[in-house]
């Protein structure tokens, strides 16, 4: 693989994952009620099912979801379905007595709730896994930057690795930028506030879900 094409490969991911999808706004949503370092089990949830995507797709398994309406849209809802579950629990939810780390001192008036790592990881994992044009797309992607002469395995790691550090990289810079905004919320509105904001990013994320619709290359095979 010459320099070249990995440039231009790594230029259209950036362009891909700087667009907010459903894997970035549960990561905001997760930094907004949990604060930005628990999200990077969030991020490392999302990148293990792009990994794993990845490798189904390597496997050709990705032509399935590519070409059948019924396996792409058996992943679609049952991932629109995750989201508007956990985003209307986190919406209703009351908020906990919550604790906010500055850094110098705490503060008990407002903070984020405590979390188990392995909520984050499987939350980020399920968004990501629940979105199928992920492994279409994969399928499609991967062969237009390979080079037939090449030895295959290199380029299709080195290719998974450039997007896996792309895409956790926008998550947590997301996830980031949303927990910055978490004290400004509590003054405005209360530690309710946070829940209702994270809800809300997550319905959202539902519905981006829900208007994804298969590749257009494959159009002719919906009906």
């Amino acid at each position: 693989m010459s320099y070249e094409i990995w440039l231009s490969f790594t230029l259209l991911v950036f362009l891909m994952v700087l667009t907010p999808g459903p894997s970035i706004l549960i990561g905001m949503s997760h930094a907004l009620r949990y604060g930005a370092r628990p999200t990077l089990m969030t991020a490392l949830g999302d990148v293990t099912a792009n990994m794993i995507q990845m490798l189904i797709a390597a496997l050709g398994l990705g032509a399935i979801l590519a070409t059948s309406a019924t396996a792409f849209a058996i992943v679609k809802w049952c991932g629109v379905a995750f989201l508007l579950v956990i985003g209307l629990m986190s919406f209703f939810r009351k908020s906990k007595g919550m604790r906010y780390n500055t850094g110098i001192e705490t503060n008990d008036r407002i903070g984020y709730e405590p979390v188990k790592k392995r909520k984050l990881f499987r939350e980020g994992f399920l968004v990501a896994a629940g979105n199928p044009k992920a492994i279409a797309f994969f399928g499609a992607l991967f062969p237009q930057f390979v080079d037939p002469t090449a030895p295959l395995a290199l380029q299709l790691l080195i290719l998974g690795v450039t997007f896996v550090v792309l895409d956790y990289t926008f998550v947590m810079i997301y996830a980031m930028g949303a927990a910055r905004v978490m004290p400004w919320l509590v003054r405005r509105g209360g530690n309710n506030a946070i829940g209702r904001v994270s809800g809300g990013v997550l319905i959202v994320a539902a519905c981006l879900l829900a208007l994804i619709e298969m590749p257009e290359s494959t159009a002719g095979t919906r009906h």
